[in-house]
């Protein structure tokens, strides 16, 4: 358990206030002040600023700050491991995906995961892959999904291959059905920000057909489908994100024999040895299904 002194100076640093301070923690503002007090001499140093009208760390109060936050995170997540070992799957789940998989694969999983598990509570993120990597490596997440294999062993983390995705030139129905590498590096293409797993293949795209078009650049695969349906021009997206346009022929596939590129989704975690009940059983769930089965270290 997390000592007190922990806790007491993270909320005064939090809520800016010895007073305030007190009100939270349900104790008195002497005793809030002692605490502070003891702290200091007992490191030897001081690690508030009480000069101005509001407090403010020095550098070795950031420090401390830091650290004691860490510890007291550290600590809520090992009781909620220990509490996991005495019941059913239940609780949060933190997980986090590229805007592919979550938007249009995710919501899918997510309901099947609740009608198995009720207890379990999903905590969803949706972002580009470079965010949900750094999410993952920081423990803010428990589960990322990512669709850009490029940049995955940049950190220390699990990751395995999930499912396959077919990506393919996507124009309006007014677009024809084929068009030479002249007529693609005419065109103009609608492309994701940088960081998107979409972004990076759209590149490598470019690149093998040796073309440099003009583009413009949206960070939602909605808006990038809008903007195509209505002829500012052609994009790259994965077969997921537009099967009801296809349906309803408002989009259509380019030169669909000669330009399929084939990506995987990546199931990331952190590479720590613990992990709770409910992320155990949602990986296993997306287990079921994988490419490759994800194991946590042992």
């Amino acid at each position: 358990m997390i000592n007190q002194t922990l806790k007491v100076f993270v909320t005064v640093v939090d809520k800016k206030s010895f007073t305030l301070a007190a009100e939270s923690l349900h104790m008195s503002q002497p005793a809030v002040s002692n605490y502070i007090k003891k702290l200091e001499e007992e490191l030897g140093v001081t690690l508030i600023d009480r000069s101005g009208k509001l407090l403010k760390l020095n550098p070795a109060g950031e420090i401390y700050y830091h650290y004691a936050n860490e510890m007291i995170g550290i600590d809520e997540r090992m009781q909620h491991l220990i509490q996991d070992l005495q019941n059913e799957s239940k609780g949060p789940v933190h997980i986090g995906a590229s805007y592919t998989y979550g938007e249009y694969i995710l919501p899918k999983m997510i309901a099947q995961l609740i009608r198995r598990h009720p207890g379990i509570k999903p905590d969803v993120s949706i972002s580009n892959s470079a965010s949900i990597i750094r999410m993952v490596d920081s423990h803010d997440l428990d589960i990322g999904i990512i669709e850009d294999e490029e940049r995955e062993t940049d950190k220390n983390l699990n990751i395995t291959r999930l499912i396959r995705d077919r990506m393919y030139i996507i124009g309006n129905r007014y677009t024809p059905d084929s068009l030479d590498n002249k007529a693609l590096g005419a065109a103009t293409w609608i492309v994701r920000e940088d960081g998107s797993g979409t972004r990076s293949y759209q590149d490598q795209l470019f690149s093998s057909l040796g073309i440099n078009p003009e583009t413009i650049t949206l960070s939602s695969t909605q808006a990038v489908k809008s903007t195509v349906t209505n002829g500012l021009g052609l994009t790259l997206l994965s077969h997921y994100t537009v099967g009801e346009e296809l349906k309803t022929g408002s989009l259509k596939i380019i030169n669909g024999e000669s330009t399929e590129l084939t990506r995987y989704f990546h199931l990331l975690t952190p590479g720590v040895k613990f992990h709770s009940k409910s992320t155990r059983t949602m990986v296993d769930m997306l287990n079921e299904d994988s490419i490759e089965n994800h194991h946590f270290e042992s």
